[in-house]
């Protein structure tokens, strides 16, 4: 399982810049009240969040761009209903999941194979040398491909537990279910992926005879 989870886990340790929640509640409330220039600087803040959950969740897709529009087209709608039950991070980032997901039900499977090299190149440490380079592209494609391989549902519920390390109760509030299920789905996805590994070590092992 290591094979699949750490390359993910290196994306997601990657650090991005950190937004104090107190700074900007006049802005979130500005910006529900229909001020353009404040849900603008809403977008600023957040856009490589939601670009980065969406790439964790989906792969390097050509499709990204116009998702992330999709996020706060919807997160415009829904902000004059939003009274800070939640966190405002994590009220965005449920509707992230929510198109990805949306995104991952509907979408004619695209296999990992099929994404460019510079869509894969793009994820990689600037830091690596050619040959560490080529191998990390090599373990995201794998990685990618083999979600490929999980219902949209399953997929969702392990990235946002295994990968980025989700409690299940705020997935439960983020994705409007509870947590047993999601953390059944959790457990399928291992079990399905486990399985995957051990058809691949056998197709190796068989290949090398």
């Amino acid at each position: 399982m290591n094979s699949l989870v750490l390359p993910l886990c290196a994306l997601a340790a990657r650090p991005l810049r950190s937004i104090p929640a107190a700074d900007e509640a006049p802005l979130i409330e500005s910006a529900r009240l229909g001020d353009v220039r404040a849900f603008d600087a809403l977008y600023r803040r957040h856009v490589q969040r939601v670009y980065a959950r969406l790439t964790r969740l989906l792969g390097p897709t050509s499709d990204r761009e116009d998702l992330v529009q999709q996020v706060f087209v919807r997160l415009h709608r829904a902000l004059p209903s939003y009274r800070g039950e939640a966190p405002f991070g994590a009220f965005l980032q449920g509707i992230t999941a929510h198109v990805g997901y949306d995104y991952l039900r509907q979408r004619t499977r695209q296999r990992c194979s099929q994404l460019s090299e510079a869509a894969l190149a793009a994820l990689v440490s600037h830091d690596s040398s050619p040959e560490a380079a080529a191998s990390e592209r090599q373990e995201l494609q794998r990685a990618f491909a083999r979600l490929d391989g999980l219902s949209a549902k399953k997929r969702v519920a392990f990235v946002l537990h295994v990968i980025e390390g989700v409690p299940l109760q705020d997935m439960a509030r983020m994705l409007d279910t509870d947590a047993r299920t999601l953390g059944q789905r959790v457990a399928y996805a291992r079990r399905e992926l486990a399985a995957m590994l051990e058809r691949e070590q056998r197709a190796e092992r068989s290949g090398g005879r």
